[in-house]
């Protein structure tokens, strides 16, 4: 069946992930400001579940920020007190992201993570992955290893769950990005959580947003490092024909 799209009148995005994993960094690049606060170190400052809302594209997003977790019973608590908000607010189009940091996967991480899919499988059948950090995939050599899907191949525990529960999945850079770059990941994800494999109608984010993340992603600052002023002005004119092209798609 063709893949097509829900209507939304608004989004709902739920984040969870372990200790130190972005999820605070990452609400903040989805709002587009900072109202998280962001942890220096291993001290956690999410405490508490934080909500926020912002608009993109029109489109009212609430961005739930959530404690890490450490082991799979802080789940239980989280799903319950998570269920409570959404109650209270009468949430619908609820969308429950994982967040993994790239290159900090650990064995303990996994191990939670797969017994806290295990026992929610209805609980999280809407969710998607978020994968942090993706500018370290730039140290790779090889171009596959610079893809989050290059990446995947040398973490198969990581690929099974993603087949396992059909997730889908984006890799997010949160330091150091333009606020239009953070616009087309931002409009990318949004897009696949749109998504549906039944027929719904509409989604409020134009194909022209969309950008497929297993291409090499090269920020502004990396072309400058690179190439100097030269590479600057090479990636200015590259954003400014795809804007140009974007807006007139859009016509």
């Amino acid at each position: 069946m063709a893949k097509s799209t829900r209507q939304l009148d608004g989004l709902t995005i739920v984040l969870f992930g372990s200790l130190g994993s972005g999820k605070s960094s990452t609400g903040n690049s989805i709002l587009g400001s900072k109202p998280f606060k962001i942890a220096i170190g291993t001290i956690p400052i999410t405490t508490k579940i934080e909500t926020e809302i912002a608009y993109r594209d029109k489109l009212a997003i609430r961005v739930i920020d959530t404690p890490g977790f450490q082991k799979s019973s802080d789940f239980l608590k989280l799903k319950d007190d998570v269920k409570r908000i959404l109650r209270d607010n009468q949430t619908a189009n609820v969308t429950y992201a994982l967040v993994i940091q790239v290159g900090r996967y650990t064995t303990e991480e996994r191990q939670v993570i797969e017994e806290i899919f295990k026992k929610n499988k209805g609980f999280l059948k809407n969710s998607i992955i978020i994968f942090t950090n993706r500018e370290e995939l730039n140290e790779e050599e090889n171009p596959y290893d610079q893809t989050i899907d290059g990446w995947l191949q040398k973490n198969p525990s990581l690929l099974a769950l993603i087949k396992t529960y059909k997730l889908k999945y984006r890799a997010f850079q949160n330091k150091r990005l333009l606020e239009a770059e953070n616009d087309v990941q931002v409009s990318d994800l949004i897009s696949a959580i749109c998504e549906e494999d039944q027929p719904m109608s509409y989604c409020p984010v134009s194909d022209s947003k969309k950008k497929k993340q297993n291409l090499i992603y090269v920020s502004r600052e990396q072309m400058g490092e690179k190439f100097g002023m030269y590479g600057n002005e090479f990636f200015d004119d590259q954003f400014t024909i795809q804007k140009n092209v974007d807006d007139y798609e859009m016509l």
